[in-house]
């Protein structure tokens, strides 16, 4: 059950909703430059950082497994302003305290918010628009990922020489932006779908499948008919993840320390790159609600497999890595997070929507993770290794996905709508989010 929105309304509530992944991103690539930035001043040990950072990557995906299930309970605004004031909390934390207990405290909010919010906040845009413009709005969050990593590496060049008033400048942007959204939250109405699902499950008023394998329990992510896609996704986000993360978070380190080249070169060609990125994620905006999204995924998908493969068979050499930013950028916009994320709005019902997209994201997290802790390693002693492992992983999960999701005919939230209008036949389209 949706209500009447205008257009720019339903953009609006994109727009604050889908902050959530600008914040996760400026929070994620602002953390590592702050904290060296620190290092000197605050006298932290390269223990110290180790627990900080690790701190937020896992806090982002517990965050995100108990956020969504909590959004499916109580409801997206009260858990999406909840999250807003844990992040601005934890962000002032990183501000103006100076002794390691504190940065570790605003670590936590931080990690714990940003991941609580995302589930919420995609469900949230999920239900508010329309048909026609869903998959675009969806997408239109991983735009915002791409703003906001653009801008803190921006703040971040600018201020890297700053010492302690740089790092305060980094983890300042992300309290303001934060506060800012929450303001703007505020007059976002909950979401009318959930209020209706919510409420015919309580009262178990309903005639709908939906009530009948009871939504309260997460378990029916693991029954059919739900299963194969969870496991899907899963899978595929976590595989994928594994060289996002890897090029994200060791990017600087596989140039400097493996290819002898300089932090300048490899901070050069990630700007470039991630100026691409933003302007392909609007391309991706536009085809994601055609018929040919899945000819778009498999070219994207190709993209991600050369990528990997060219370090490996070439050796990891400056140019080779600029291939693979290159490929890795264009194959991930089509064949990454982005359709992740479409995919897992599409597959689930109301009440198992959010929960459904915070345990696919917290998997792939502490699968990142568990890999972030080995790779320097891996990285000193045998490097094509590594791009073996990524490259397969990539292989698998593009596959897998095809598979399962170019056999996707109806959808959970096509099937709502359509028991929305009435009893009457109702047609549904191929079960394409916007179309």
């Amino acid at each position: 059950m949706s209500e009447r929105l205008s257009t720019r309304r339903m953009w609006w509530i994109a727009l604050i909703a889908g902050m959530a992944s600008y914040i996760d991103a400026a929070a994620m690539t602002s953390s590592g430059t702050a904290l060296v930035l620190l290092k000197d001043t605050l006298a932290l040990t390269p223990e110290m950082i180790g627990v900080l950072s690790s701190a937020l990557t896992f806090t982002v995906a517990i965050g995100a497994l108990f956020g969504g299930r909590l959004g499916d309970l109580f409801g997206r605004k009260v858990v999406f302003l909840a999250t807003m004031a844990m992040i601005a909390v934890g962000s002032l934390l990183l501000v103006f305290v100076e002794v390691f207990p504190g940065l570790l405290a605003g670590m936590i909010l931080v990690g714990l918010g940003a991941g609580a919010d995302l589930p919420v906040s995609l469900a949230t845009i999920a239900e508010m628009a329309k048909a026609g413009l869903r998959g675009s709005m969806i997408g239109f969050s991983h735009f915002l990922w791409k703003i906001g990593s653009m801008v803190a590496l921006g703040i971040a060049t600018v201020v890297g020489d700053w010492g302690q008033l740089g790092a305060q400048i980094l983890f300042g942007h992300i309290a303001v932006i934060t506060l800012l959204t929450l303001l703007g939250r505020i007059s976002v109405p909950e979401s009318a779908r959930w209020r209706a699902e919510r409420l015919a499950e309580k009262a178990e008023a309903t005639s709908r499948s939906d009530a009948a394998l009871g939504w309260s329990t997460l378990k029916t992510l693991l029954k059919p008919p739900f299963v194969t896609y969870f496991l899907a996704l899963a899978a595929f986000y976590t595989l994928m993840n594994l060289g996002s993360n890897t090029v994200g978070q060791y990017g600087a380190y596989m140039y400097t320390e493996v290819a002898d080249s300089t932090v300048q070169v490899y901070s050069t060609v990630k700007l470039i790159t991630m100026f691409l990125g933003a302007i392909l994620v609007l391309v991706f905006m536009k085809v994601v609600a055609t018929r040919w999204r899945m000819t778009w995924f498999a070219a994207g998908a190709a993209c991600t497999v050369v990528a990997m493969c060219v370090p490996l068979v070439f050796g990891p050499q400056v140019w080779t890595l600029h291939i693979m930013m290159f490929l890795w950028l264009v194959g991930t916009v089509f064949a990454g997070e982005g359709i992740m994320k479409i995919w897992t709005q599409e597959s689930f019902p109301t009440l198992l929507r959010s929960s459904a997209q915070g345990a696919i994201i917290a998997i792939a997290r502490f699968g990142s993770a568990g890999l972030a802790l080995v790779t320097p390693v891996v990285l000193a002693n045998g490097p094509r290794a590594l791009f073996g492992l990524l490259a397969g992983a990539c292989l698998v999960a593009v596959v897998l996905a095809f598979v399962v999701f170019s056999r996707q005919r109806t959808t959970a939230i096509d099937e709502e709508e359509a028991q929305e209008v009435g009893p009457e036949p109702v047609a549904v389209p191929d079960a394409r989010l916007g179309r």
